[in-house]
């Protein structure tokens, strides 16, 4: 690692170390035991804390009561939440999670590949973060420093402005904003606060114009959007209403609710055909989500399977894929999922099939491609195998480079392409990661023996 990043890396530790200490603590709510073990991990072996920080739960009563137990006794809580639980999705529960804590707690949402729309409906809906799975040891740090603490000056002077409003300080905030626009014209986070602010006093013209600003020099960000709605309900300016809420669908328009709202309000102005347009919409992607629900089910079921029987597993992965039929990137861990799923079959072959077609949604997903080079390998394409694995490296040379089992298997797939001096070097790596792991240990003896 370059000097510059160790630095940078040393501070998200700093912070996560600062965060713990002062009464931070993390809950799970997922069933990813391989997530889990890898928070303890960078607790416990990577920060060196003793104390014990990470708690786990699978019930939605027990999680709101440790929170609010875990708030009574002043401590601070990140919580990784599933994006999918139990085959349905937590957006009911991110936003009950919100109505009880409001900003008390930081929520990431942990997630596998998914359109930009769902994530964008969860941030709407209160998430503060996002970490796609499967992730390293270091963007975990790097994701929970981000989340805990602004890692910039600007980000520090902003939570600044923001305790200020609380404190009701406006005179002092209002300058600081002004501070912050010196730094940073058109910082759509200071014009976002100096409407807050705005409002806070009763000029609702000033306000709207700041969030307007907001807006026009970040046109994703939701929130001016939903403050310029809040004040168009409390006028009662219902074409100005309108057009704010039609530009939220633009941004995030996987939201039911508000599109029932666009088509009812368009019924009541008058615009009768755009307001049938909007509330056929909401009956389509409500059928639709009710779709998916049932094909998270069905992987639900096939996940229960996997271990027991596969060929099973198989039957209901296939279901699911065949119930949602308009496929995305969404869908690419259930692809993976059978692919592993056939592979456990000895079919190798047919697991190649599926990886190809993740590959159609996603062509450079790094652990389709992975996994796509070991079922070459275990066809017994070796030679396959290495290009995919070298076309890998080549857009990410740090991939798997903090998983001694990743490595090992890269490290076999260049042994059996002869190419000694790559093997070596990755079978060391994963020796360097788990010094105990003895697989990456015999076959870089058996090499070393060979050269010697």
């Amino acid at each position: 690692m370059k000097i510059k990043e160790k630095i940078k890396f040393s501070q998200y530790e700093n912070t996560v170390i600062n965060f713990i200490n002062k009464g931070g603590i993390f809950i799970t709510y997922t069933r990813d035991t391989t997530f889990i073990k890898l928070l303890y991990r960078l607790v416990v072996k990577h920060l060196g804390i003793k104390k014990n920080c990470v708690e786990s739960t699978y019930a939605q009563r027990e999680l709101i009561s440790r929170i609010s137990g875990a708030l009574k006794n002043k401590n601070k809580v990140v919580l990784f939440l599933e994006r999918v639980f139990d085959g349905v999705q937590t957006t009911n529960l991110l936003t009950l999670l919100k109505e009880n804590f409001k900003d008390k707690i930081f929520i990431i949402v942990l997630t596998t590949e998914v359109e930009r729309e769902v994530l964008i409906k969860f941030y709407e809906l209160g998430a503060n973060n996002f970490i796609t799975k499967p992730l390293s040891m270091n963007t975990l740090i790097e994701k929970l420093a981000f989340t805990i603490k602004p890692q910039s000056k600007l980000g520090e002077m902003i939570e600044n402005v923001k305790s200020l409003i609380e404190k009701g300080e406006f005179d002092v905030a209002l300058k600081k904003c002004d501070e912050i626009l010196k730094i940073k014209p058109n910082s759509a986070a200071a014009y976002m606060l100096k409407g807050d602010i705005y409002k806070k006093l009763g000029d609702k013209d000033k306000a709207a114009q700041c969030y307007l600003k907001a807006h026009k020099d970040w046109k994703l960000f939701l929130d001016p959007l939903k403050r310029l709605v809040d004040l168009s309900k409390e006028s009662g300016e219902k074409d100005k209403l309108l057009d704010y809420l039609k530009k939220l669908d633009k941004l995030s328009p996987l939201n039911i609710d508000r599109k029932v709202e666009i088509g009812t309000i368009s019924v009541e102005v008058g615009n009768r055909d755009e307001g049938e347009e909007y509330l056929d919409q909401a009956i389509t992607l409500a059928t639709k989500h009710a779709k998916e629900e049932i094909g998270n089910l069905a992987i639900k079921i096939a996940d229960t399977l996997m271990n027991v029987d596969s060929t099973l597993a198989e039957k209901y992965y296939r279901k699911a894929l065949d119930i949602k039929k308009n496929l995305d990137v969404s869908d690419i861990e259930t692809f993976n999922r059978l692919g592993i799923c056939l592979r456990q079959q000895k079919k190798p072959k047919l697991a190649i099939q599926e990886y190809k077609k993740a590959l159609k949604l996603d062509p450079y997903n790094e652990r389709i491609m992975y996994n796509m080079s070991m079922a070459y390998l275990e066809a017994g394409d070796r030679e396959k195998a290495g290009d995919i694995l070298r076309v890998l490296l080549r857009r990410n040379p740090d991939f798997g480079m903090d998983n001694e089992v990743v490595l090992y298997n890269m490290g076999m797939v260049f042994y059996k392409n002869n190419e000694m001096d790559l093997a070596v070097k990755f079978f060391k790596r994963a020796l360097k990661v788990n010094p105990g792991y003895e697989h990456a240990r015999k076959v870089l003896s058996r090499i070393l023996r060979r050269g010697a």
